[in-house]
């Protein structure tokens, strides 16, 4: 049952992954991976990295520190980009599955830690989905 759940969890991760780096449609994938992630947005993609490897190696203090250091990456200045109750509340549904993860590493619950970084995964896809909504709409807002 341990080893399904883990697996369940890493093959879910992987398909994000897949998801999110699919190419376009008209665009060449063998082109380099774009590089204007922020250095907020590449600290938090190192951390999820970390968690997930702590994950897959039963690592509970890894998975710990990296939880924790991604609870505080989301209070840092550069993370709330816009003011909005929407993106308030996203970076809050953040921070309690970054909590969840990181007390689940401390007791040592591998089962709930992978279950939290789910979440936490899945709260990163929404926030950035709104990211994304949110310009577009700016941007016909400008248009008009």
């Amino acid at each position: 049952m341990k080893r399904m759940l883990i697996l369940s969890v890493l093959i879910t991760s992987l398909a994000m992954v897949c998801v999110l780096r699919a190419d376009p449609p008209g665009q060449d994938s063998t082109a380099a991976p774009p590089s204007n992630l922020t250095p907020l947005m590449r600290m938090k993609l190192d951390r999820s990295k970390a968690i997930l490897e702590g994950l897959t190696l039963e690592e509970f203090d890894k998975i710990a520190s990296n939880a924790r250091a991604l609870r505080l990456l989301s209070t840092e200045s550069g993370w709330n980009v816009i003011q909005t109750k929407e993106y308030a509340s996203q970076s809050r549904d953040f921070q309690r599955a970054a909590d969840l993860v990181a007390e689940a590493a401390a007791e040592k619950d591998i089962h709930r830690a992978a279950m939290g970084y789910v979440a936490l995964t899945v709260r990163c896809v929404e926030c950035h989905s709104y990211m994304r909504k949110h310009r577009v709409e700016l941007v016909k807002l400008e248009v008009k």
